[in-house]
């Protein structure tokens, strides 16, 4: 795949955020991952100005200041939530590795959220701060649905491994299975799969974007044809009885598993 790099100056690196943090930091523009269903793809275009198609352009940011290690002392900071920190340009470039090093002296808490095995080459730099929490995003255990909904992204197992290798140094995990595709994400296997390594699960719907429903309803039926007249009755129709029991079973096998689970639908 080809990626067009640009390398582009920003006032600050960091953004105050709502998302169970005091601060987001999005060491990118743009995500080589390619998700098809990524929320963020619509906002980038509109923000940046970007017209490539989502996963073929990347914007590297190089603040023109440093932080101020007292504006976010022993605050807690996300990485990130408009792009993946460990995106596969970051193994080249280690943007993320270096903003991670300038913010040691202040020693804020980070929670990290990747689809990328990459994380676990920071484990060194994890075990300097304070708090670290690695949150894996899982929207199913089957890779060939992966290749086709997140073609650039780590493969289910890879994610598994990097799970149990960072739980196993000491660092604090967990998982997001999201998006769940109705009928497709198997929401019990990846609770299974992952349980030996987190003790925190959040599980999150599939929301489209209104610019993006119908293509990927097409993208959906054309995989998973006999699943068209479900996806209708939920997205075009509004039926809710799905993810009503849904959350019911989510919550009773989490429960069994000793796993703390957050359901956003």
């Amino acid at each position: 795949m080809n990626v067009v790099v640009r390398h582009v100056k920003v006032r600050s690196l960091l953004s105050p955020t709502k998302l169970g943090a005091d601060f987001v930091i999005n060491p990118y523009v743009g995500c080589p991952h390619g998700c098809v269903y990524c929320y963020a793809a619509c906002i980038t275009r509109a923000r940046s100005g970007r017209t490539e198609p989502w996963g073929t352009f990347l914007d590297v940011k190089h603040p023109t200041a440093s932080v101020d290690p007292a504006r976010i002392f022993h605050k807690e900071i996300l990485l990130s939530s408009m792009t993946d920190a460990y995106n596969p340009y970051e193994e080249r470039s280690q943007a993320t590795r270096a903003i991670l090093r300038s913010l040691l002296p202040a020693q804020p808490g980070i929670t990290i959220l990747t689809k990328s095995a990459l994380v676990t080459r920071d484990i060194d730099l994890f075990k300097e701060f304070p708090r670290v929490k690695v949150i894996f995003s899982f929207s199913s255990l089957d890779d060939g649905f992966r290749r086709k909904m997140e073609p650039h992204a780590a493969a289910p197992l890879k994610k598994l491994a990097a799970l149990r290798e960072l739980r196993e140094a000491g660092v604090d995990t967990a998982v997001m299975a999201a998006p769940i595709f109705p009928a497709i994400t198997d929401c019990a296997a990846i609770i299974e799969a992952a349980a030996p390594y987190v003790s925190e699960m959040n599980f999150d719907s599939l929301n489209f974007r209104s610019q993006n429903r119908e293509r990927l309803l097409a993208m959906t039926a054309a995989l998973h044809p006999e699943l068209a007249g479900l996806y209708d009755e939920i997205y075009r129709r509004g039926r809710k009885d799905y993810w009503h029991r849904l959350r019911g079973e989510i919550k009773e096998r989490c429960g069994r598993r000793g796993i703390k689970a957050a359901v956003f639908f």
